[in-house]
């Protein structure tokens, strides 16, 4: 009977793109990968082997070389063949969570190796007996007897992935998981043709086409490869995290953060950065030493270790090996570099009880942890007010807008030459009813980085502006208030007509406002910024440069801008004294001078450099040393106490 192996051809052709494809993916980190690369090469050398081992009898001479060859091509073949599905079964345990499951689970493994031990046993027992199949002197094959049992084997793998699969169903993707389990019922189609119609060799591109869909719509490699590093990215963090919990394992973590990271990248560019990145996971992995420990790469610098094995010793020792490691010195290509970092050992549920915890601990833990290259264990501190904090953050301002425990303070501004406090800018704090206050340094970056910024920001607006509206604030001699806009409000498209509909519902003069925008924010989308600017200032509302001398100050966008106020940073007063500060303080003014700013001191908090910064130009000063950031009704008491005699000040 002639065979047509063209479909074998197809198949061949199709798995070596795949293959090669994967390794243009980066598909070959992590055990789902490597296993589907497994999967897929074992797929390949079984077409190959059934190609050779139907096209070279046509060509052999008729001797026993010939037959020995043939029983051997035959014999990989078989091999090859039934052990896909045996490591397809491997492939949907990593996939779903369950391969440190499998890995310690001596029921799990028997279940999987006996029908692999039997066909093995089968194959190695017909070398002699030849009763799977035989090669006759003419070099033609004929089917044996015991190939039923090992249909039967066969068959019984096959069951047991589809086991497997609806098992783990929650554990998937509605589409994923029936595109998984259609390999099956797939390849069992193709076993019942080929024996059927034997001429139509189909079994392999049974299974090599489910393969390229799971490739493409499983294994997607942006969805779960970090292109830079080629390592496992957050989401395959998240995937995995959410299916240890889900199914309610154990899980060990080591966590470390590049504190210099951003220098790194500058000074490496573009390709070294890769070369960088590849080198702190591939070394990560050599540390490890084990396929029981993934290591993912969660971007801005931060590595996370995880594993399923329980073993405190080993993973306590991991953790400190890595430790040691990024303390060392390290060279990229040529490039000499030490690394600032901060490292956590952490288990789950223990430590970190649930999903966003952990998650919540990734992005904060540069706020949480204190100490700097030093290995911690999360159970030492997790019980202190300070990781309470950081650690809930998110939660407790979800609770705080909910509670309406945000509260506004006002901290008074001072006018030089008036001699009186004229302003004051509002500053907004957070009350939690379980932990007291929480300082706006830790709340205000975890709500930009969460978007709870824009709420926040919404609660700032109308509750200042209704603060004008209820009180006369030219009663106490004030002329308006400021109140700060954070970067995402001010790449806000409709920011401009928000505020103009709060002046009018409260009956507010735009006059009696300033809003102060920060350095950071004139180079995030300048032309949003630039239009809701100069939409408001047309409509009478000035405006303040906040922080100024945090960063690099574009003095071209600052200059185009219609900028009332220059606020110079305290960092100005904390560094009066170093050599040279007064020369670059003096030059500064002089220069905001010239471009007509009216320049504002912040952080004053002594006699002595109120003095200072009065006898050096500046209009307006704020600080400790006239008073704290107070609420309402200490900020009015405040105002009737000295206004009325400032004139001593």
């Amino acid at each position: 009977m002639e065979r047509i192996i063209t479909f074998d051809i197809c198949s061949v052709i199709t798995l070596i793109i795949l293959i090669l494809s994967l390794f243009i993916r980066r598909m070959t980190r992590g055990t789902s990968n490597v296993i589907f690369f497994l999967l897929t090469l074992v797929v390949f050398l079984s077409g190959i082997f059934d190609i050779a081992r139907l096209c070279l009898p046509k060509v052999l001479p008729h001797n026993a070389n010939s037959q020995t060859l043939l029983y051997a091509l035959n014999y990989a073949y078989y091999l090859f063949r039934n052990l896909s599905t045996p490591i397809y079964i491997l492939f949907i345990f990593s996939i779903c969570g369950m391969w440190h499951d499998f890995y310690n689970d001596m029921l799990l493994k028997a279940t999987w190796a006996f029908p692999v031990v039997s066909i093995l046993i089968l194959i190695i027992a017909d070398c002699f007996v030849h009763k799977l199949f035989e090669i006759t002197p003419e070099l033609e094959y004929v089917r044996g007897p015991w190939l039923s049992y090992m249909r039967i084997a066969a068959i019984w793998i096959l069951a047991y992935s589809v086991i497997c699969l609806i098992y783990n169903k929650n554990m998937l993707s509605k589409h994923k998981f029936y595109l998984l389990i259609s390999l099956c019922p797939i390849n069992v189609i193709g076993v019942l043709i080929q024996s059927y119609w034997p001429q139509y060799m189909v079994e392999i591109i049974c299974t090599t086409f489910p393969l390229l869909f799971i490739s493409l719509a499983v294994q997607k490699p942006e969805e779960i490869i970090d292109m830079n590093s080629g390592s496992l990215n957050m989401q395959a963090f998240k995937n995995e995290l959410k299916r240890n919990f889900a199914a309610k394992r154990k899980s060990r973590l080591v966590s470390m953060q590049i504190m210099n990271f951003e220098s790194i990248k500058n000074q490496f560019g573009k390709e070294n950065l890769r070369a960088f990145l590849s080198y702190i996971i591939k070394s990560l992995y050599l540390i490890c030493k084990n396929d029981e420990y993934e290591v993912y790469y969660l971007d801005d610098g931060t590595f996370t270790v995880l594993t399923l094995k329980d073993d405190a010793h080993e993973n306590e020792e991991i953790a400190r090996r890595i430790r040691n490691f990024m303390a060392g010195r390290h060279n990229i290509n040529n490039i000499n570099l030490m690394l600032d970092f901060k490292i956590c050992y952490f288990r789950c549920p223990e430590d970190l009880k649930d999903f966003d915890s952990v998650i919540n601990f990734e992005r904060n833990m540069l706020h949480i942890l204190t100490e700097t290259n030093s290995l911690v264990y999360l159970e030492e501190i997790s019980n202190s007010k300070d990781f309470q904090i950081h650690h809930q953050i998110d939660h407790i301002i979800q609770r705080g807008i909910s509670n309406n425990s945000f509260e506004m303070y006002y901290q008074p501004i001072y006018d030089i030459e008036k001699k009186q406090f004229v302003s004051a800018e509002a500053l907004i704090r957070l009350k939690d009813e379980e932990l007291g206050f929480i300082s706006p340094a830790v709340f205000i970056p975890a709500a930009e980085k969460t978007g709870t910024i824009h709420q926040i920001g919404d609660f700032v607006l109308e509750d200042v502006i209704s603060f004008i509206s209820k009180n006369s604030i030219d009663y106490y001699g004030l002329e308006y208030i400021e109140l700060n806009l954070s970067v995402a409000q001010c790449i806000e498209s409709n920011l401009s007509e928000k505020i103009l509909k709060l002046l009018e519902k409260y009956t507010v003069s735009p006059d009696q406002i300033n809003l102060e925008i920060t350095e950071t924010s004139q180079n995030v989308n300048f032309e949003i910024i630039e239009k809701n600017i100069n939409s408001l200032a047309q409509n009478g509302i000035s405006f303040s440069l906040d922080d100024y001398g945090t960063g690099y100050s574009n003095i071209l966008r600052m200059t185009q801008l219609p900028l009332h106020i220059i606020k110079l940073d305290k960092s100005f007063v904390d560094d009066l004294e170093r050599p040279g500060m007064k020369t670059i303080i003096k030059e500064t003014i002089a220069m905001l001078k010239k471009m007509n700013k009216k320049i504002l001191i912040e952080g004053v908090e002594t006699y002595e450099d109120f003095d200072y910064f009065r006898t050096a130009g500046c209009d307006y000063v704020q600080g400790y040393y006239f008073s704290k950031p107070l609420n309402r009704d200490e900020f009015f008491r405040f105002l009737e106490s000295t206004n009325d005699i400032v004139e001593v000040l």
